[in-house]
């Protein structure tokens, strides 16, 4: 056999595949920002999925339950509420801040 010297590849990092990345970044904000507040992507993944199947949960089973009105969700319903924070509403920002202040 002969002996080969194993030499390390230098991986060139140029502008084009920076700014690959910013535009990769930029479609997905919100979540890689969300994201950089847990330990790793591994927990984070299991946050939103936690948080999204309960949020199905009271999609479903919701529509009866109509919180006080001083919650600040108005006239919705707890389905409706879940609709919104999932943004399948017109109404997500009002819904996310009220329910964002009761999480408190």
């Amino acid at each position: 056999m002969s002996d080969k010297t194993v030499t390390e590849t230098s991986v060139e990092f140029d502008a084009k595949q920076l700014q690959a990345t910013a535009v990769l970044y930029r479609q997905n904000k919100k979540m890689v920002d969300a994201a950089s507040g847990y330990d790793s992507i591994d927990d984070a993944i299991a946050g939103l999925r936690a948080a999204w199947e309960v949020l199905e949960v009271q999609e479903d089973k919701g529509g009866r339950f109509t919180p006080a009105v001083e919650l600040g969700f108005g006239s919705h319903n707890a389905a409706q509420i879940a609709e919104s924070i999932m943004g399948l509403s017109q109404t997500v920002g009002a819904t996310r801040k009220s329910f964002a202040t009761l999480g408190k």
